[in-house]
């Protein structure tokens, strides 16, 4: 059976409220109600939960050896710099005409893409 210990609870916990906080809020942005300063407030009510998320992962990065740390920073490395080429080429593609708008979603998906094909490529280098 699957163990987790209170860190790996604790940032589930997190990253589905934070989740679910992001879908709540894009169904209300794409449904007619408030006005402007409602919508930013909308807009803007994802950001604690992505904050915390994100010093939840520093957290646990810190409490890694120095060879992990080196993994996960090629990693992360290739996802940047791979997720800002395509971004780019979809923004190419938009001028083109042949895709639509390039949504968070979207941009997220590239992230995680590329982050765990550096993560293969990083741990394969040092094997």
């Amino acid at each position: 059976m699957l163990r987790l210990n209170r860190r790996w609870i604790v940032f589930l916990v997190t990253a589905v409220l934070a989740s679910a906080i992001d879908l709540v809020a894009s169904w209300l942005l794409r449904n007619p109600g408030p006005g402007t300063t409602g919508r930013v407030a909308i807009a803007l009510m994802p950001l604690p939960g992505d904050i915390v998320l994100i010093l939840l992962v520093l957290r646990a990065i810190r409490t890694l050896d120095e060879f992990q740390k080196r993994v996960h920073f090629e990693a992360i490395a290739v996802a940047f710099l791979s997720t800002g080429v395509a971004v780019f080429v979809y923004g190419y593609l938009q001028q083109a005409q042949v895709v639509g708008s390039l949504n968070a979603g979207l941009v997220w998906a590239f992230m995680l893409i590329f982050y765990a094909i550096g993560y293969v490529v990083a741990v394969r280098h040092y094997r």
